[in-house]
Order: C-alpha cells, then structure tokens, then sequence
C-alpha cells in the first residue's frame, strides 16, 4: 500500500463586523482561503497571512479569534496525491468594506461577504470541507466567546 505524504496548511473563516463570512470563488467553486504553513510561520500566522494574500485585505485588520476543527482531504500537489491537514482559524476583520484584490495566479475570480441568512448559495457549490467546516461553526457559535 502507498502511503500518502502529509502536508501541513492553514485557513480562516474571517467574519465581518456583521458576522458576514468571507467566501472566495476559486475554480468554479466557493472556498474559504488558506495556504500551506511554512517553516518559520505558525498556523496562526499562515491563516491570517493566506487570507490577506488571497483577498486583498490588509494583515493589520484581520485577528485570530480562535481555532476551529481541522479537515483532512486528498490533494494533488506538485504532481503527487498528498494527505493535506488543514487548521482553520475563526478570524475577525475590523477593516472597512473598501473592497477585494483577488488572487487571480491562484484561480480566485472573485471574494464575497456571505450574510448568514444567504449561506445555502455557497454551500451548494463548495468542497465538502468547507461546507463540514461552515456548518460545525453555525452550531457552535453562540458556545465562542468572540
């Protein structure tokens, strides 16, 4: 039997002052974003710097409220199936709403604030992860001292 290499990554669940999740639409699909950890960066740090870099939002505006459940899927990278860990991390953006700078070299076409009563547009159309993930935290909220 093979065995699958394990890679490391991060992502955020960024909320707005309305408590609007923060969707990017990434390769005909919704996504929440997030990125491999490197070496000299905690998980923490990954999440927050993976949701800057993939938005546009400014570091300085996004905080790390707490840690969500991880996911675990296959993925494809550098060409070989990997076991891919992601930690997600609740993150809260207290910047003003002056718009989105995609990552367009990562297949992201566009970012959106989702209000909670419209969340069933996304989910239809997201890996199965982040709909897991999404809904863990929808039953758990009002447990998260935030």
């Amino acid at each position: 039997m093979h065995k699958l290499r394990t890679i490391e990554a991060a992502g955020g669940l960024t909320l707005d002052a309305n408590d609007r999740i923060l969707f990017i639409f990434k390769n005909g699909r919704w996504d929440l974003p997030k990125g491999l950890i490197e070496r000299e960066n905690s998980a923490a740090k990954t999440a927050v710097a993976e949701v800057s870099e993939e938005t546009g939002l400014t570091t300085r505006e996004l905080r790390v409220l707490t840690e969500l459940i991880p996911t675990i899927h296959v993925s494809k990278f550098a060409k070989t199936k990997s076991l891919k860990q992601t930690r997600w991390f609740l993150l809260r953006y207290s910047g003003e709403d002056e718009g989105f700078t995609p990552q367009t070299e990562e297949g992201i076409e566009h970012c959106a604030w989702i209000p909670l009563w419209d969340l069933e547009r996304p989910l239809r159309n997201c890996p199965a992860r982040i709909h897991y993930l999404v809904s863990f935290w929808l039953k758990v909220r009002k447990e998260i001292d935030y």
